[in-house]
């Protein structure tokens, strides 16, 4: 499969895309199309919603705060998301839409996003690569090897985990459901931690991250933060054949948007 980028997106001309998809109608593309147009057709509005939005009041670009190529904004705790997978984005979206992800800057942004609007960006995301930005954050010494501990081994005398069980070998993620979090920013990852420590994000399996962060002190979300803050993001140089947006199926049923 070809990565898409900006000068490829369009094999389906864009503004096809944006007339069969845009306005934020939720509209069937052509049975008659072959799997790969429809995919690059919803590639192709997912860039335009990156770019400028739906269309829609309220809704903006996505890239004025997870930048075109995904990258995020590091000093103000915004995500990377370019190389998540489908499945990961499109369900945090919904996550944001249901109340069950906490993100008041995402909130009022994401609540027009018709399901394959978010179907689109996500799988736009998922398919763009771009190198780690620098993080202006603080980093401690003096807390290396206590983030290391964590991440590889885990505190089990508190039954904490290793964070490596669920996301990867050096934070890699393991797709589709489990994000990769290296190269993600110091404050993202502190972010995400004490917001499952106090019960804000609830979309976690089975209140897996809430109950792990909740055991954690704050030196130890510092530490855990850093360490996979300092580590680069996996560089997947094509999408991965088990990650092929038509081989995910791990959405619910009753939350799949039309394909």
């Amino acid at each position: 499969m070809v990565v898409p980028t900006p000068k490829t997106l369009f094999v389906v001309p864009l503004v096809l895309a944006t007339t069969l998809l845009g306005a934020g109608q939720d509209l069937t593309l052509p049975e008659t199309w072959a799997a790969g147009d429809k995919e690059a057709a919803l590639i192709a509005w997912g860039h335009t919603i990156a770019m400028q939005g739906n269309g829609l009041p309220g809704n903006t670009a996505c890239a004025e705060c997870h930048r075109i190529n995904g990258g995020g904004m590091p000093s103000v705790g915004i995500p990377r998301i370019a190389g998540q997978t489908e499945t990961y984005i499109y369900r945090e979206i919904r996550g944001v839409q249901k109340g069950t992800r906490y993100s008041p800057y995402m909130d009022g942004i994401v609540q027009n996003l018709s399901r394959k609007d978010i179907r689109s960006v996500a799988l736009y995301y998922s398919t763009v690569r771009t190198p780690k930005l620098h993080d202006p954050a603080e980093f401690d010494p003096s807390l290396r090897e206590l983030g290391r501990r964590i991440a590889r081994r885990g505190l089990w005398d508190r039954n904490i985990p290793a964070c490596i069980l669920c996301h990867g070998q050096n934070g890699r993620g393991i797709p589709p459901n489990f994000p990769y979090i290296a190269g993600q920013s110091k404050s993202y990852l502190m972010g995400q931690l004490l917001s499952f420590a106090i019960v804000k994000r609830k979309d976690d399996p089975e209140g897996l991250m809430r109950g792990i962060a909740s055991k954690l002190t704050n030196r130890e979300i510092k530490a855990v933060a850093q360490y996979f803050a300092s580590l680069e993001p996996p560089v997947y140089g094509k999408i991965p054949e088990k990650n092929r947006p038509d081989r995910l199926r791990l959405i619910p049923d009753k939350e799949t948007p039309n394909r």
